[in-house]
C-alpha cells in the first residue's frame, strides 16, 4: 500500500518503462509510487519526439509518441499508482529495518523496493540562454505548473512540442501569453496546433513568427518581427529549448556501474538487494534500446519486487485474462 511517503515499491523513472513497470507492480496489489524529473509522464517520447511516429510497439501500428504514453497512463487509472512529477532522485540509503529511502529535491521516500527505470538519465531543461537574461526577474527553462501565473503576462519561446502545449494550458489557466520563435511553424499534435490557431485566431493568445529575440529587458523583451522592433511585455520569460539527459543525480547509487548502464541479473536484480533495473539503464540489454524490451524487463523487474515486498506473491504472474483489474 501507499502511506504518507512510504510506498510498497518506488520507481524511478516516468517513461515506458517505469510505466509498464508501475502498472504491473500496482496490478498485482501493491502500492507504487512512481518519480518522474519533469513535469509529465512520458520519458524521451514526450520530452524529445512527441510528435513523431513511432512503429515497433506491438499492437500500435505506426502509432505517435505521446500517443503511447497517454494509453500508459491510461492504464494505471483505478490503481494504487501516485505519481510524484518535478522529482528528481539524488539519494539512496538502506533502511535499519529493510527497503529503501530515495532522497529527492522534494524530500525523502521510502519503500520495500526501489525500480530504477530512469533511462538515459533525468531529462532537465536545456540552461536558458537569452541575451539580457540577467536584467530579467522571471526567466525560466521548463513549465510550471500554469496556474501558477495566471494573471500574469507570459512570454513563451521555442518551436518545440512544449512550448505549444505551455501557450495553450498557460493561456487557458489565465495567463496573457504571447508565443514566438524563429521560425514560422510550431510542433505539436493536430489538435495541439488546431487549438493554437483557434486560439490566436479568437484573441486568447498572441503568436510572433517567425520573429527574432533581440534581447529581454527588465519586465519585457525586444523582437524583431518583419524587420521592424517590437516590445513585448512579460512579467515571466520561458524559454523552452529542449531537454538534456543527466544521470549525474544518481549515479552515486553504488550499483557496479560499468559507464552508463547498471549490472543486472535476474528479473533486473542490481548488486543491492531489492533495488532492480530495467529500460535503457539495464546492462542485459545493452545497445538494443527498445521500447519492447523495455517492456520485457519492466514486467520481469516489477514482479520480482513484488515478491520480494510480499513473498507470498509468486514471482509469476499467471495470465492476466484470468484475473480482473481492482474496482
Amino acid at each position: 500500500m501507499t502511506s504518507g511517503t512510504h510506498s510498497d515499491i518506488l520507481v524511478v523513472g516516468g517513461g515506458p518503462a517505469g510505466l509498464y513497470a508501475a502498472f504491473y507492480a500496482a496490478w498485482r496489489g501493491l502500492g507504487v509510487r512512481l518519480l518522474e524529473a519533469r513535469g509529465e509522464l512520458g520519458g524521451q517520447l514526450t520530452a524529445l519526439y512527441p510528435d513523431k511516429r513511432v512503429y515497433d510497439v506491438p499492437g500500435l501500428p505506426e502509432t505517435r509518441a505521446a500517443d503511447i504514453v497517454a494509453g500508459q497512463v491510461r492504464q494505471l487509472d483505478g490503481l494504487d499508482v501516485t505519481t510524484e512529477l518535478r522529482t528528481v532522485a539524488r539519494g539512496l540509503e538502506a533502511r535499519p529495518g529493510g527497503g529503501w529511502t530515495v532522497r529527492t529535491d522534494r524530500g525523502d521516500f521510502t519503500a520495500g523496493a526501489v525500480i530504477l527505470t530512469a533511462g538515459m538519465g533525468a531529462l532537465l531543461p536545456r540552461e536558458a540562454r537569452v541575451p539580457g537574461a540577467a536584467s530579467h526577474p522571471d526567466v525560466r527553462s521548463d513549465v510550471p505548473e500554469p496556474a501558477e501565473l495566471a494573471g500574469r503576462r507570459v512570454l513563451v519561446v521555442g518551436g518545440v512540442p512544449q512550448a505549444t502545449r505551455a501557450a495553450l494550458e498557460l493561456a487557458q489557466a489565465g495567463a496573457a501569453v504571447t508565443l514566438t520563435h524563429r521560425r514560422l511553424g510550431f510542433r505539436g499534435s493536430p489538435d495541439e496546433l488546431a487549438a493554437l490557431e483557434e486560439a490566436r485566431a479568437g484573441g486568447r493568445l498572441s503568436v510572433l513568427a517567425p520573429a527574432v529575440l533581440v534581447n529581454l529587458v527588465p519586465g519585457g523583451a525586444h523582437l524583431t518581427v518583419d524587420g521592424e522592433q517590437v516590445r513585448v511585455p512579460a512579467d515571466t520569460v520561458l524559454s523552452l529549448g529542449g531537454y538534456l539527459p543527466d544521470l549525474a543525480p544518481i549515479q552515486g547509487w553504488p550499483l557496479g556501474w560499468q559507464g552508463e548502464y547498471v549490472p543486472d541479473g535476474p528479473g533486473g536484480q542490481t548488486a543491492l538487494p531489492g533495488v532492480y533495473v530495467a529500460g535503457d539503464l539495464a546492462q542485459s540489454g545493452g545497445d538494443f534500446k527498445l521500447i519492447s524490451l523495455a517492456y520485457a524487463q519492466a514486467a520481469m523487474a516489477a514482479n520480482h519486487a513484488a515478491h520480494h515486498v510480499r513473498p507470498e506473491l509468486r514471482v509469476r504472474p499467471g495470465h492476466s485474462s484470468e484475473k480482473r483489474m481492482q474496482d
